[in-house]
């Protein structure tokens, strides 16, 4: 008997759609961690925490989702590397606006 065959994996849409919302979300949180810490002088501590955990999720976000997608997201780990990127860095934006540390308006 011959070996069976394996199938390869076939392309999934909603991973791709995934991944390429990680693409999106990843470049917007570089740019929101770079513009928070731009202004570094001028904020408090746990809003320039935010800016560096923005900083190193955001890239690996954008990483992770054009990895998934040049691999079209037959590949599972991207998919949770990123996701666990995203996951924290919505996580920390819903925590710092919750608790008032992200700013959410204009000088009052």
């Amino acid at each position: 008997m011959s070996p069976a065959k394996e199938k390869p994996e076939r392309t999934n849409s909603v991973s791709l759609f995934l991944a390429a919302l990680m693409v999106l979300f990843g470049f917007e949180f570089v740019l929101a961690g770079y513009a928070t810490l731009r202004i570094w002088s001028s904020i408090g501590a746990a809003y320039a925490a935010l800016g560096v955990l923005w900083i190193v999720a955001g890239p690996v976000m954008l990483a992770c989702g054009v990895w998934a997608l040049a691999t079209l997201a037959r590949q599972r780990i991207p998919l949770w590397i990123g996701g666990v990127a995203t996951a924290l860095c919505g996580g920390s934006l819903i925590a710092g606006v919750l608790s008032y540390v992200v700013p959410c308006s204009g000088p009052s």
